[in-house]
């Protein structure tokens, strides 16, 4: 709407060359207030790289301003015609260039901290070889009025050149920054970068030839793009507060200190080469060689300060990473550093957990340590990784042994300044322990609210059990027929069975604590399973005894524990006759740290995985209607469970594998039981 309006006017004007100039010059010092306006206000939204930018592109209407101010006091107030070559036309050149030059910056990268002292460093030498470039090429000769007009085809021919340059390099981080909200503001830049470069060429003709004036409704190529630059600083996205990167140190701008030596390196080349290009007098020429002395030892020296500036951060970050690494070695989760689908690092709590060394966690393929249930999985966490999404997830682990260990972990994806994802760091945590935990919990809450149940039915069936024995026991007292007195022998062994269930009921509802005395766990076994010896013979089944040697003393009630005892191997007992009529009972001790440990194993089918979880459950059962009661286990693990102890089922390869687990009492045994 303000180019419109402004080529209305113009248009309006017709011939009046004064009116015309006095508006041109007005108009041309209204559009760069427009973006500093945008950028005042807007100037706590930015940090770091995305800061050092918008300052640069603010820096660009600001130094344009101040050179039409130079120009207009000129042509206005001095009347000199078109003061192409006077120092106001170098803000202005430079202050064009300042939308590629502050690419440098690359913010769509984030904002990077550490580097905005080194991009802020990159710029201001750019600039400041810039100020150079324009100074030798178009001002030194345009000072000559025999060669101003060569000086004239530069500036015609350098001032739209800067701006496609610019145009190139917005497309390319509009390109680079696709998605993200960054593109938005690259391509409103761009637009204004366009629509100046179609305009500047027409005005730079008319310039050659002579036909350029202030007031010119060419003028807009001047004007449009300070509108889209506060158009796109309206639309930036403010800074997010980005934690520091946990793993990698600040990146290093290779890039633009490559830029800057090339910069530094065209500084002779332009200042001596000029004397050609563009000749001047001997005096002009004079002075530019001893510019072009001066800029080569000022812009050597800038980056060198750029160099001191990018060692500090270096250093910094450098710190950082040591402080990082010693606290990622003390970690007691398992941290895990991929890239390219490699391991780059791991923590010694890793490779405890997994086995490995770290040498050969670095040679071996991630989809290793993941257990095979686990493994379908992967692809869908991947994608969300490649998305830039934090992950959260539990997997199943494998050990090098084969064993395995659930995980609870989250992994972060690490972005280079494009965007990319380069590295995933992993936090990993064995939840095995909690899962457990969480199982007996459960288990306890369960057997809790069941043995308030169970309590109140056995009460109430007790008492009138009893009457029922009290009756039969004085019937059987008296005399009867005999097929009378079987039916009352009957009834009473029936009612003791069920008297028998009862107190099996309520001793797994209120176990009292029994007498406990210093046992050999090895004595207890040894001799429950004498007891049951012969029936496992019986039944075809071969028992493998082995005992370890100095078990520590338990405190235990050994009638109970002999219980628990048998209760496994009854069990065991039944499977394997249930399946195939025979098998082989393998019963072993063992020390576990100061525990004494007793493990019960068979081969029969084992217990289904979707079962293991239920199988201490009262009334639970795998046995046949009418063979068990579903108490036995419930039973055993209540006692053990009194003792302090454990009683787990172990995953094996086949059959069924029971540990019983005691505290031991502090000193090895065996010891003689009285």
């Amino acid at each position: 709407m303000y180019a419109c309006a402004y080529v209305a006017i113009i248009l309006a004007l017709g011939e009046r060359e004064y009116a015309r100039l006095l508006v041109g010059t007005v108009a041309l010092l209204i559009p760069p207030i427009a973006p500093i306006i945008v950028m005042l206000s807007r100037r706590g939204d930015w940090r770091g790289r995305q800061a050092v930018f918008w300052a640069a592109i603010g820096a660009w209407p600001m130094l344009w301003l101040i050179g039409q101010i130079g120009w207009s006091v000129d042509e206005v107030f001095r009347a000199v015609p078109l003061p192409w070559f006077k120092w106001h036309i170098i803000l202005q050149l430079c202050g064009s260039a300042l939308p590629l030059i502050a690419l440098v910056a690359w913010p769509h990268g984030g904002t990077q901290d550490e580097t905005a002292v080194t991009a802020a460093v990159d710029i201001a030498v750019l600039v400041f070889l810039t100020g150079f470039l324009y100074w030798s090429l178009i001002i030194a000769p345009g000072m000559d009025p025999p060669h101003s007009a060569a000086a004239l085809r530069a500036l015609a021919t350098i001032g739209p050149t800067v701006r496609l340059a610019a145009l190139s390099g917005l497309l390319w981080a509009m390109w680079k920054a696709e998605g993200s909200p960054w593109a938005v503001v690259y391509q409103r830049l761009a637009l204004g970068m366009a629509l100046a470069f179609v305009v500047l060429v027409g005005l730079s003709l008319a310039t050659v030839a002579g036909q350029y004036q202030t007031g010119s409704p060419s003028d807009i190529g001047w004007m449009l793009p300070f509108w889209f630059a506060a158009w796109a600083m309206a639309a930036a996205p403010a800074s997010a507060h980005e934690a520091q990167g946990p793993i990698g140190t600040a990146p290093i701008e290779r890039s633009s200190l490559a830029v800057l030596f090339a910069a530094i390196l065209a500084v002779p080349v332009i200042g001596y080469g000029s004397r050609y290009l563009v000749p001047a007098a001997e005096p002009i020429e004079r002075m530019r060689e001893i510019a072009t002395a001066g800029t080569l030892v000022c812009g050597v020296a800038l980056v060198m300060v750029r160099l001191v500036v990018e060692r500090r951060s270096l250093e910094s970050a450098s710190q950082r990473v040591r402080l990082l690494a010693t606290a990622c070695e003390q970690a007691g989760e398992l941290i895990m550093v991929l890239r390219q689908n490699r391991i780059q690092y791991a923590n010694d709590a890793f490779c405890q957990a997994t086995g490995y060394s770290r040498e050969e966690l670095l040679e071996l393929p991630p989809m290793t340590l993941v257990a095979a249930e686990s493994k379908p999985d992967i692809p869908a966490l991947r994608e969300q990784l490649r998305k830039r999404h934090v992950v959260r997830a539990t997997t199943v682990m494998a050990r090098k042994d084969g064993s395995r260990f659930e995980a609870a972990w989250s992994a972060a994806p690490i972005v280079d300044a494009a965007g990319r994802v380069t590295d995933v760091v992993s936090v990993i945590r064995d939840v095995t322990d909690d899962a457990r935990l969480r199982q007996q919990l459960v288990r306890s809450e369960r057997l809790s609210a069941i043995g308030e149940l169970v309590s109140g039915v056995a009460h109430e069936i007790n008492n009138p059990l009893q009457s029922v024995i009290g009756t039969v026991e004085l019937l059987l007292g008296e005399s009867h027929e005999t097929r009378v007195r079987d039916d009352l022998e009957r009834a009473r062994f029936e009612a003791g069975r069920a008297g028998r269930i009862i107190r099996n009921l309520l001793a797994f509802v209120r176990r009292s604590p029994a007498e406990r005395l210093l046992s050999d766990l090895n004595e207890i076994v040894q001799s429950t399973l004498s007891v049951r010896e012969y029936e496992l013979a019986q039944s075809n089944i071969k028992l493998q005894q082995e005992y370890g040697l100095n078990l520590p003393v338990v405190l235990a009630n050994r009638d109970e524990i002999q219980q628990v005892v048998l209760n496994l191997v009854m069990n065991a007992q039944y499977a394997m006759v249930d399946a195939h009529g025979r098998g082989t009972l393998t019963v072993r001790t063992f020390t576990v740290a100061d525990q004494a440990a007793v493990e019960v194993q068979d081969d029969g089918p084992g217990v289904a995985p979707e079962l293991a979880g239920r199988i201490f459950e009262p009334f639970f059962t795998t046995k046949s209607i009418g063979t068990g009661t579903g108490l036995g286990l419930a039973l055993a693990f209540g006692i053990v469970n009194a003792h302090g102890g454990t009683l787990e089922l172990v995953p094996t390869d086949r059959g069924a594998c029971f540990r019983l687990t005691l505290p031991g009492a502090g000193f090895p045994g065996p010891v003689q039981v009285h």
